[in-house]
């Protein structure tokens, strides 16, 4: 076809479902209008995406309000290892309950991810409340195309 190759994978909508019911997931830190679960979402283009519903760049909020939140970054070292320094910020600087549901490839010797798995992490996962950090192992789950936007979204999208 005449569009270009989608990159973009996202988890089936019974996950964002189960994330919303069982731990009260209710925002998205990296999404659009056209791909988002919730009705408040962080985009990368808030001075277009704030009329339906976009809080503005994840990268530029100080402190997170208290709550969970679901984050699926791009999968590029450079954009994982952002998203991994913030993560640790907001969870450092909480005063608050601050939960994160994070959504990223298993790359073994990835800088950004190797943060969240040292000690700068540690205390973040296990919680007082008894909450947990969980893997969930490659090849284990799976991830649907991200082109519900799409009209014509069949097998040659």
């Amino acid at each position: 076809g005449s569009r270009g190759g989608n990159m973009h994978a996202a988890a089936p909508e019974t996950v964002f479902d189960w994330l919303s019911h069982t731990l009260s997931v209710h925002c998205e830190v990296f999404a659009s209008p056209l791909n988002c679960y919730f009705p408040t979402f962080f985009s990368a283009f808030p001075d277009v995406d704030w009329c339906f519903g976009s809080r503005g760049s994840f990268f530029d909020v100080d402190l997170l309000p208290e709550g969970s939140y679901e984050v699926g970054p791009p999968y590029t070292e450079e954009v994982l290892e952002l998203t991994s320094r913030k993560l640790l910020g907001q969870l450092t600087a909480a005063g608050h309950a601050l939960s994160f549901v994070l959504f990223v490839p298993d790359w073994p010797g990835a800088g950004g991810l190797n943060l969240l798995d040292g000690p700068a992490a540690a205390p973040f996962r296990r919680t007082q409340h008894g909450g947990t950090f969980v893997l969930a192992k490659g090849r284990d789950h799976h991830y649907v195309t991200g082109v519900q936007f799409f009209a014509d979204a069949g097998a040659d999208a």
